[in-house]
């Protein structure tokens, strides 16, 4: 019997597993795909009205995305010196000037390029802005719920996108 339920168990976790590396293909390949496309006037207020959502709880959100992180891509881990907190506290606000600014993507354009450039030297590399990409999407679900819906998915898929591709090439070019 008690082999049963372990069996059971470590099966449901193989099929959790699967499932999230599959969602991870899922989200780098969407936001790939779209990281040139324009965000439209709805998409730009769906993600300001999804980020309303998150701000109240930012700093759990924070500590899910590292948490998922970590969990997607445990290689990433040793690049993070000092304390997580402070840095989900860096994420959150450099979140929350791009969604501010999002009517003049130019304005923040420049602090992209130098975040690209600046993570480099702590080691980040090309591929782990995909994984960023997921465990991002990941935690907007998880927070938001049942509001998570496609568009607005697409919506920070198109932004993400956006962010990523700006800051890759400021950091990879030669």
């Amino acid at each position: 019997m008690m082999y049963g339920v372990l069996f059971i168990v470590i099966l449901l976790a193989y099929l959790l597993l699967i499932q999230n590396k599959k969602n991870q293909a899922r989200y780098a390949r969407q936001y790939i795909e779209d990281e040139t496309a324009p965000l439209s006037a709805k998409q730009k207020q769906l993600i300001r009205d999804s980020w309303q959502r998150v701000l109240p709880v930012k700093e759990k959100a924070a500590e899910l995305f590292y948490g998922r992180l970590f969990e997607l891509d445990p290689g990433v881990k040793p690049l993070f010196k000092g304390k997580l907190d402070f840095q989900g506290d860096k994420l959150m606000m450099t979140l929350n000037v791009v969604v501010n600014s999002l009517d003049d993507l130019d304005a923040v354009e420049a602090m992209l390029q130098a975040m690209g450039k600046r993570h480099v030297i702590y080691g980040v590399e090309a591929t782990h802005y995909e994984t960023v990409g997921a465990a991002l999407l990941w935690v907007l679900q998880q927070t938001l719920g049942e509001y998570f819906t496609e568009e607005v998915e697409d919506a920070w898929v198109t932004a993400y996108g956006v962010i990523a591709t700006t800051m890759k090439e400021a950091a990879y070019s030669a």
